[in-house]
């Protein structure tokens, strides 16, 4: 429960600790402190459910976690025993307030006047501070006000079961039926909601500016006898009920402030446009002087009641020329959000709008990113303005599946000698001693490992010991650690050179299928001071994901790390990895153990020599036998009329410039009534003009391989769900999934179900008809939707209650499911020639098949899924438009140890070779933050002195920060201790490749 606090305490409500720090503080001198700002609430309202999952990251919350706030009591162990955060805030109809408690024991006993001797919440109001200044004692204007959660019983007796409710103490007798109240009971503890009206308090009519005083607390009992135990107030100062303990607040804007109003007229006040609207302003404006600038600034985003990533949405032209990148002011092109996702903030002219329900939340929520305010849209427009009449066009250019509008407010012009931007100049080469890069000389880790009881492993390593306690669902909501009257449960542990392979089987003992979810933390007796979930570490100890692709969890210690991953298919599909608080945990919270049958789970535990996340990584790909070679340079290359316009010069320049050796037609051409041929729409339509395709391909590129796409789930064919009714994917509610738009429908094919009869059909078609080399496998796992509700179910899944730990109902993997029939295709296709997959494995069966897979880097950070399989990161098609936007990629995708496909064909028109034309074949040996050394070549944009632990002669090509080959780079050869090694000093934003000559 430590870890559920730490939570709480995030980057945005940062700014409200220091003030109530600083209003301690005033206070304490004697001083008038500053009014803290409660903000707005804007439309729509908060739900009022007891869920305070819209209250996260917004402004107005308030931590009470710490052992000085508590200011009466003296039984207070720790956050779990109570603390929580409380987030206010206001709309015309009253003051809004949520709570989230950690309370290890919850208590209460009583109603009305009775209940502050239970858990409860409390509000201390003054509605006129002003009004009888020198009054300090509670009066007329002022008011306590008590929010309990109830006791969270439902037997139906009234008399036992107290439902949430709120009571005024001061003013005595004031009734309080006006107050709204609703309360949930979660796994830490309760929460609790409320909506206090204007009128209760004598505050009719409030509005921004609106000066008062607050104060809120928590009111914790634990024991048997009903009594008030502990108090938590949001001030640590001491306690009394007085006017002069209070906070002093204002009603504040949506971002918790209180603005003048602009100093210029703006453009507009606010604007709201439907995906394809966009609005046009005539303004006048004189052109800037010498050493002036024109900038426009507006607040955007696209309107959604709690924050949810962004969308590239927002173009904006002035006098006809649309804006790009170049023209941002304190916002970057890029930037890593708070759970350690790296997001692109503009494609091209089409900037990057954050789904938010102010312009704020966003900035405090985990898409966050440090330092930029991502509502915000600063632009320099200096040399676009002319003097007299200008237009400014808005535009929302959001996909149209993009149904929310986007709000626009507080555009303005600004003329002056202000901010202006000046982009960063880049750095040299470095200068003074180079690391040494190797391939690590040995693999072998040495540990200490011990079964302790209760499910117990422990793990030493020269400075760290670890302990990892495992834990079993039983179907009466407690946990066990071992065999027990529901299943029979042996463990062996199996110690290899890198990590420890757990091996938990089960044997189910009842005569039904039984729910059983497992989960395995693990704890640092020195405590975890970083952390990776699925690849990304956030900026806080605190993480959870359900990634397949890369299925671990990874802590650092000041000596080593430590991490987790699932083995078998089950595990892996199901996997879950978090971290709380820096207490790492993986489990399974799905699978079901049909009667009289056994099962094994497999999970690895790796300790690692340093803490360096990379080091884990090249364990775990040696573990999963992941490091076989990439032969290929992918690149799409349509087919149809698009590229048949092409002359046979430009044709064979875009092949040789991308230096691919494997290209690929998408079937975008000929089109099924309109649709991409999707599914068994690509039998109805002729393939002529991807056979001119090949045989161009093969004319003008001899060598280069064909290739062609296809895509298992998906199918566009109007009587489809008719035709193919036992194949449907049905999602939890019964209707047939699709991807986004209705014609793009759902299916899964096995090896007896009619769609899986007839789609193996298109792959005939590539490689007979077509004569095509190979094929392009999109989305090979699964679309859309990762679980099926229907027949046939997989045998192991279903949702689990995480109370009752009882089964709500069966569902299927639709990775499971189709995997037999999907193996079987992908080895066919490999018997004839390249097979190329769009994701990566997400079971150790389909992984052995040891075929290169890329992810789309639409967010950059999705690199970081390719890391333990075929680590190939596809170019991003919404931000590359030149060959030095796709150079760009390249060097972001070796960030995360990765290497580059080639995407768009239609945009990029590559007029020069670049770093993929040395970069293929590569086995991978290791992945390195900036670098891969691979067997056959190192591709790096970091300087050292790299090598093999060879004398094996180095071929060296190097590339500047737009991507061309800079042929007279010196880069030295030298020999340490018998290694050859190359020295690289490479510019910021350089590049190089070192072949091994064998």
């Amino acid at each position: 429960m430590h870890g559920r606090i730490a939570r709480f305490v995030f980057a945005g409500v940062l700014a409200l600790i220091v003030l109530f720090r600083t209003i301690r503080d005033s206070q304490a001198q004697g001083e008038e402190p500053p009014a803290m700002g409660i903000p707005l609430r804007p439309d729509p309202p908060p739900a009022l459910d007891g869920d305070v999952e819209e209250w996260r990251g917004r402004k107005g919350a308030i931590i009470v976690n710490r052992a000085e706030q508590v200011t009466f009591g003296t039984g207070w162990r720790s956050p779990s025993d109570c603390g929580g955060a409380i987030w206010v805030a206001w709309r015309a109809d009253g003051l809004y307030l949520a709570a989230e408690v950690a309370d290890d024991v919850i208590r209460q006993f009583g109603r009305a006047a009775e209940l502050y001797r239970g858990d409860n919440v409390q509000v201390f109001l003054d509605a006129d501070p002003a009004k009888d200044a020198d009054r300090d004692p509670f009066g007329r204007g002022q008011f306590q006000i008590a929010l309990s959660p109830g006791n969270f019983l439902n037997t139906g007796d009234p008399f036992v079961d107290l439902p949430a409710e709120a009571y005024v103490y001061q003013p005595i007798g004031l009734d309080p039926a006006g107050i709204r109240v609703v309360s949930a009971r979660t796994t830490h503890g309760w929460n609790v909601e409320a909506l206090i009206p204007w009128k209760l308090v004598g505050m009719e009519g409030a509005a921004e500016g609106r000066a008062f005083a607050i104060e809120v607390a928590l009111s914790d009992t634990d024991g048997d006898e009903p009594k008030q135990e502990t108090w938590l107030t949001s001030s640590p100062r001491p306690w009394s009920i007085v006017r002069s303990r209070l906070n002093p607040v204002r009603l504040a804007r949506a971002d918790g402030t209180v603005r003048d109003a602009p100093a210029t007229p703006p453009l507009f006040d606010q604007l709201a446009l439907r995906t394809g609207e966009e609005h046009r302003i005539a303004f006048t404006a004189p052109r800037a002087g010498a050493g002036e600038e024109t900038t426009l600034s507006l607040f955007a985003r696209m309107d959604t009641p709690k924050p949810a990533g962004y969308t590239a949405a927002l173009r904006i032209a002035v006098n006809g020329h649309w804006l790009d990148g170049s023209r941002l002011i304190r916002k970057p092109l890029r930037g890593t959000a708070a759970d350690g996702r790296t997001h692109s903030l503009v494609a091209i002219d089409r900037f990057s709008v954050f789904y938010a329900p102010d312009f704020v939340a966003s900035d405090t929520s985990v898409y966050g990113i440090a330092g930029v305010k991502t509502g915000e849209f600063h632009l320099r427009i200096t040399d676009l303005v002319v003097d007299g009449s200008n237009e400014l066009r808005i535009a929302n250019a959001a996909n149209e599946s993009v149904t929310v509008p986007m709000v626009l407010a507080e555009g303005r012009l600004a003329t002056g000698v202000g901010e202006r931007f000046t982009p960063r100049g880049k750095a040299g080469p470095p200068t003074g001693p180079l690391d040494v890069v190797l391939p690590a000389e040995s693999h072998r880790v040495e540990y200490a490992v011990r079964e302790g009881d209760a499910g117990r492993i422990e793990v030493d390593r020269e400075g760290d010991r670890f302990t990892i306690a495992s834990a079993f669902s039983m179907p009466d909501g407690a946990w066990a650690h071992g065999t027990t009257a529901h299943f029979e449960h042996r463990r062996r542990i199996e110690r290899a050179d890198e990590a420890i392979i757990v091996h938990d089987t089960f044997v189910n003992r009842t005569g039904a299928n039984l729910p059983l979810m497992q989960r395995h933390r693990v704890e640092a007796a020195g405590g975890i001071r970083r952390v990776w979930v699925a690849g990304l570490s956030p900026a806080s100890l605190n993480g959870t994901a359900s990634s397949p692709a890369n299925p671990t969890v990874f802590g650092a210690t000041d000596a080593g790390g430590i991490g987790l991953m699932p083995l078998n298919d089950e595990f892996l599909v199901h996997a879950r990895q978090e971290s709380v608080g820096g207490v790492l945990a993986l489990s399974d919270p799905y699978f079901v153990l049909r009667p009289g049958t056994s099962y094994t789970a497999e999970w690895a535990i790796v300790p690692v020599r340093r803490g360096d996340y990379f080091e884990f990584v090249n364990a775990a790909r040696r573990i999963r036998e992941a490091n076989f070679t990439i032969k290929d340079c992918f690149a799409f290359l349509r087919a149809g009329p698009l590229t048949e316009a092409w002359s046979d010069a430009a044709f064979a320049d875009f092949i040789r410039f991308k230096s691919a050796s494997l290209v690929c037609a998408s079937i975008d051409y000929p089109r099924y009534n309109g649709v991409y041929t999707h599914g068994t729409s690509f039998q109805r339509v002729p393939h002529d003009s991807y056979r001119r395709w090949v045989e161009r391909v093969r004319r003008l590129a001899p060598g280069v391989k064909t290739c062609v796409y296809f895509h298992c789930f998906l199918d566009t064919v109007e009587d489809s769900p008719q035709v193919f009714a036992d194949s449907r994917h049905l999602r939890s509610d019964g209707t047939q999934a699709d991807y986004g738009e209705p014609i793009y429908k759902n299916f899964f094919p096995t090896d007896s179900n009619s769609y899986g009869r007839v789609i193996g059909r298109n792959v005939e078609r590539i490689l007979d008809e077509i004569g095509a080399d190979g094929v392009y496998w999109d989305e090979l796992e699964y679309s859309a939707y990762q679980y099926h509700y229907g027949e046939p179910w997989d045998g192991c899944s279903a949702d689990i209650d995480l109370t009752s730990h009882r089964i709500q109902r069966l569902k299927s993997s639709v990775t499971l499911v189709s995997q037999p029939w999907r193996v079987a295709l992908a080895k066919r296709i490999l018997e004839r020639g390249p097979l190329v997959g769009n994701g990566q494995p997400h079971t150790r069966t389909i992984a052995q098949l040891k075929f290169p897979r890329f992810v789309e880097t639409g967010s950059p950070s999705h690199c970081a899924l390719a890391q333990l399989h075929s680590p190939i990161a596809l170019g991003d098609h919404l931000t590359e438009r030149s060959e030095s936007d796709a150079y760009r990629g390249m060097l972001g995708a070796l960030d995360f140890g990765c290497l580059y496909h080639w995407y768009s064909d239609a945009q990029v028109m590559p007029s020069y070779p670049t770093l993929t034309h040395y970069m293929y074949p590569a086995t991978p040996l290791e992945l390195h933050d900036g670098y891969v050394i691979a067997r056959e070549r190192i591709v790096t944009k970091r300087s050292g002195l790299f090598g093999w632990r060879d004398g094996a002669r180095h071929e060296t090509h190097v590339f500047d920060a737009e991507g061309r080959e800079v042929p007279d780079f010196q880069a030295p050869s030298v020999t340490r201790d018998g290694f050859s090694l190359t020295e690289l000093r490479l510019p910021e934003d350089w590049s190089a490749v070192v072949i091994r000559l064998e």
